[in-house]
């Protein structure tokens, strides 16, 4: 491909409104030492500041809409450019999501400015400490590809970090590292990433979102049990259901990869993945690889938490690392 083609391919007619999800001061459960993730400090810097700091440097984003506890981000992001809006939140993460998008667009409209519902937005969580515009600004172009190169307007665009890019942050012979679970495809094995362009106005099922979030974590199998349960209320979702199970075992007998891990993992392919989320969710799905690791790597716990405030100044000059996908 020429530089020319692939430049076109690789961006979007403008750059991207980001919102940033700052989490909410009303969940016990969601907070570390007491406190809501946005505003725990890591490296010398609160969390959000880093996020939205990040944002404002990318090339790809244009304004920065955060929403979440407002009197407290007006105190964290004190100082901040007019291109940050903050935006009060209103409940969970799909609610707040859509007060955000509001403002967007109402924006737009009061400027005077074509609103297209097929505009891409950015998505992206609060507390990743080991973001950068550079991260951001790889994600959007990659997202810009994948939309241009298909000819088709993707709902949502999840980002996911393969294998190779976190094991400079994985746990070492000193027991230091964080510790994930991957999904194992057929072709390499991924953890979600905390990052999205997504079109919203084109998801017809949005409410499964906030069903999703509450049960990602499915190395527990409480969670497996309970997404598999709600899948099975969704049209089409017996395979969203099966699709869970069969992940979760995948995971299971990769601790001996024999026959069976391997018979598994070979019909985990991401266009099987896509098209079962796809349908759940109601609008086209594609997940994008970054070579960022770091924007997998949130503060989830306090465990995540402590490791990830050692670690900062080593793993914030992680070079990115372009995925190992295998064939066949």
């Amino acid at each position: 491909m020429q530089t020319s083609e692939l430049k076109r391919y690789s961006s979007y007619p403008e750059a991207l409104d980001a919102i940033v999800l700052a989490g909410t001061d009303d969940n016990p459960r969601r907070m570390i030492k007491g406190q809501n993730k946005a505003f725990l400090e890591i490296g010398g810097k609160v969390l959000v500041r880093r996020v939205v700091d990040a944002l404002l440097e990318a090339e790809s984003i244009g304004r920065v809409y955060v929403v979440g506890p407002r009197k407290r981000l007006e105190s964290a992001l004190g100082g901040i450019p007019g291109e940050v809006t903050l935006v009060q939140q209103v409940g969970k993460m799909v609610a707040n999501a859509w007060q955000a998008i509001y403002a967007s667009e109402s924006r737009r409209k009061d400027s005077h400015e074509h609103d297209d519902p097929l505009r891409p937005l950015l998505f992206i969580s609060c507390d990743l400490p080991l973001i950068s515009s550079a991260a951001v600004d790889d994600f959007v172009q990659r997202c810009a590809r994948e939309d241009n190169r298909s000819g088709i307007k993707y709902a949502m665009l999840a980002g996911v970090a393969e294998e190779s890019s976190l094991k400079s942050f994985c746990r070492d012979e000193k027991g230091e590292g964080i510790v994930r679970p991957y999904v194992h495809l057929s072709d390499c094995r991924v953890r979600l990433a905390n990052i999205y362009v997504g079109r919203p106005r084109t998801l017809s099922n949005q409410a499964f979102l906030q069903t999703g979030f509450e049960h990602r974590k499915a190395e527990k199998w409480k969670n497996v049990i309970n997404l598999t349960w709600r899948f099975l209320s969704q049209a089409g979702g017996w395979k969203a259901a099966w699709l869970t199970v069969r992940l979760q075992a995948t995971l299971l007998a990769s601790r001996k990869e024999g026959s069976l891990y391997r018979r598994l993992r070979k019909r985990n392919t991401r266009e099987r993945i896509e098209q079962v989320c796809g349908t759940v969710l109601g609008g086209t799905i594609r997940m994008v690889i970054t070579p960022y690791g770091g924007l997998s790597l949130d503060a989830d716990n306090e465990d995540d938490f402590r490791i990830l405030s050692q670690q900062f100044d080593e793993w914030a000059g992680v070079a990115p690392v372009e995925p190992v996908v295998r064939s066949g």
